[in-house]
């Protein structure tokens, strides 16, 4: 655990020095990614992974589950992952964010989230630290690829760090126990929704620099939402696109 926060601590100091170097989301569009060498070699592990255990996995578990226990499974794990939205949400002062996902979060608590009881109709907007740190004007930094857990930015990493951390130091022994053990779940069902992008990207001339993109793509909407219109309009942007079509 020390080694954890430790590291978490090292990477908090990195990303803050690498602000202060910029803190446009125009700049931060700019393709950054000086581990290339380094990135490729990984994804080729995460890819070789991927192919030989993950994806028969999660071929299998869409082959024999049925569509409404795949989809209590998909609540549950959404469930389990509102708190960082709520502590976000508070973190970047969206107050209405933060009371509609605490609401949903304790309706849905009835059921360990495994049934949504609005039917989806609550709108929540989902929100890391990753996120967070983007409010703050806190820049992308280098485009990472790490070992199993795939494409990040160093911010994004950082969150994620930050993320998991911070709900471990909140949450009972039990519930934390729950979460690790249901990482592997969550790994497989995510990647049963994402079979189809996968595929794509891998079929792809250059399938590294697809996923690149589009991770970066997704991310960026997620993150700034309506600003991103502006990002786009950035060249190196627009060449991301083209390899998505």
């Amino acid at each position: 655990m020390k080694k954890i926060k430790f590291a978490f601590s090292i990477s908090l100091i990195l990303l803050f020095v690498l602000s202060g170097c910029t803190n446009n989301l125009t700049i931060s569009a700019e393709n950054k990614d000086p581990f290339e060498i380094l990135n490729r070699n990984i994804f080729t592990f995460n890819k070789t992974l991927d192919q030989n255990i993950v994806s028969p996995i999660s071929a299998a578990y869409v082959r024999k589950m049925p569509l409404s226990v795949r989809k209590s499974v998909s609540n549950h794990l959404e469930w389990m992952n509102t708190p960082s939205t709520i502590v976000n949400s508070a973190l970047q002062t969206d107050f209405e964010n933060t009371i509609l996902a605490s609401a949903k979060f304790m309706l849905n608590g009835l059921s360990l989230g495994f049934y949504d009881f609005d039917n989806n109709e609550t709108k929540i907007t989902k929100k890391d630290f990753g996120s967070t740190l983007a409010k703050l004007n806190v820049p992308e930094g280098p485009f990472l690829m790490v070992p199993l857990l795939g494409p990040k930015t160093f911010r994004d990493f950082t969150g994620t760090l930050s993320d998991r951390q911070s709900l471990s130091n909140i949450s009972s022994n039990s519930v934390n126990k729950l979460s690790l053990a249901e990482i592997p779940i969550n790994l497989v069902d995510k990647r049963s929704k994402l079979a189809k992008n996968i595929q794509n990207i891998y079929e792809s001339p250059d399938p590294y620099t697809k996923m690149k993109s589009y991770y970066i793509q997704n991310r960026r909407k997620n993150v700034y939402g309506d600003k991103y219109i502006e990002v786009k309009n950035n060249k190196l942007d627009m060449e991301f696109e083209k390899l998505l079509q």
